[in-house]
């Protein structure tokens, strides 16, 4: 099982915005087989970090490749809510030991 931890800004003027896609993604991260999914939010600035557990590596890499992609219908909403885009977003992969 690998934990997958992703963590971005938000623009001040866009937290409404990026409240309703997080809570879209949320929703669907198990129709990826993402489970146990947290969102929350950094003393400094508006840094968020979600944190949630995929089964394999093969799932954190598709996950990740999609995360970055702008065209997604619910994935692509983040791209206007980060300051410099999607490609701003920092992942990190923790594999868990059995």
């Amino acid at each position: 099982m690998i934990q997958m931890i992703i963590q971005y800004e938000v623009k001040q003027n866009l937290l409404g915005q990026y409240v309703q896609a997080i809570n879209r993604i949320s929703e669907m991260l198990p129709d990826f087989e993402a489970y146990m999914f947290s969102c929350s939010r950094s003393d400094e600035r508006n840094i968020f970090i979600e944190s949630f557990f995929v089964p394999t590596e093969a799932h954190y890499h598709a996950l990740k490749k999609m995360r970055l992609s702008r065209k997604h219908s619910v994935f692509g909403m983040l791209e206007d809510c980060v300051p410099g885009g999607l490609e701003r977003i920092g992942f990190m992969a923790i594999k868990q030991k059995r």
